[in-house]
């Protein structure tokens, strides 16, 4: 089965489940990566037995019931790891000593964060297009407000025009510049730099892999995430440090308290911590 095909039949399929179809949008979505990838979907899930969390199986008769809970959605190539990556958590100064340390350690031309990629949806491309035409940007965000990530283009112009007939009218005013965004959907805006994504690698960076500069730092040009496993498909795995700040406040809180002593007292049906000299000054201890 083609994609189109697998669409066609789940778009009609899918007018029995309307309380999935929000779901469905999502999966039919990531659908497309799978054939994109030379993967057929349809096959794929006959030969293995998948979640009953996920729509298209069960459109397809391959499960026959849907779980409540909602599955998070993720596309994974073939790769060194299987998308897995490394989560270390640190609180922020930890952070960054460990950031250094593993520099100092492996070098600075093997140890560099992850590139990340933004790409344009519906309504960022609609809007991106309208200020370049210097269309009026307030009349701009309210029809641009009304996009849907999860619809296709002519879906969104579709229910724009059930639902919001001003804002389709909008469309209509515009509609040669508008009618340019399904050519920009998808594509990538800007380049950017993981929170705390980096590689470490067994070679010099640049005898590895490609690089990008994102103000000023070198950043891997594969991107890695829960969309895209780029590096891991080459055999890179992505380390993420997080600096958790809940760590600074335990910190801070052991320094304010330092070695006083502390008791649990009840006052007016209320348990609260209190220091020593606060009893001595209530004369519950001498």
């Amino acid at each position: 089965m083609t994609y189109k095909e697998l669409k066609d039949f789940c778009e009609e399929k899918i007018k029995e489940y309307p309380q999935y179809l929000d779901r469905y949008r999502k999966e039919i979505l990531l659908a497309k990566r799978y054939y994109d990838n030379s993967i057929n979907l349809v096959d794929l899930l006959r030969s293995k037995k998948p979640s009953n969390r996920y729509i298209i199986p069960f459109l397809l008769g391959i499960t026959i019931e849907v779980e409540d809970k909602e599955f998070e959605y993720k596309f994974v190539k073939t790769g060194s790891s299987g998308g897995i990556d490394i989560d270390l958590d640190f609180d922020p100064q930890g952070k960054d000593k460990i950031q250094n340390y593993l520099i100092n350690k492996f070098g600075e031309d093997r140890v560099l964060h992850v590139g990340t990629f933004s790409r344009l949806g519906p309504s960022s491309a609609a809007k991106d297009l309208l200020r370049i035409y210097k269309i009026d940007f307030q009349e701009s965000n309210k029809f641009t407000a009304l996009l849907q990530q999860t619809l296709t283009w002519e879906e969104n112009i579709a229910n724009l025009k059930e639902k919001f007939p001003s804002q389709y009218s909008f469309y209509e005013k515009h509609k040669d510049i508008l009618d340019l965004t399904p050519f920009f959907i998808n594509k990538i805006r800007q380049g950017g730099k993981h929170a705390g994504g980096i590689v470490i690698l067994d070679r010099p960076v640049f005898e590895r892999i490609p690089i990008d500069r994102i103000t000023g730092e070198l950043v891997t040009a594969f991107p890695e995430s829960a969309q895209e496993q780029v590096l891991d498909e080459i055999g890179v795995v992505k380390f993420d440090i997080l600096a958790i700040s809940i760590l600074d406040v335990i910190r801070s809180t052991i320094q304010m308290v330092g070695n006083k002593r502390l008791f649990l007292v009840e006052e007016d049906h209320v348990v609260k911590i209190v220091e020593e000299q606060y009893l001595k000054d209530k004369e519950i201890i001498k």
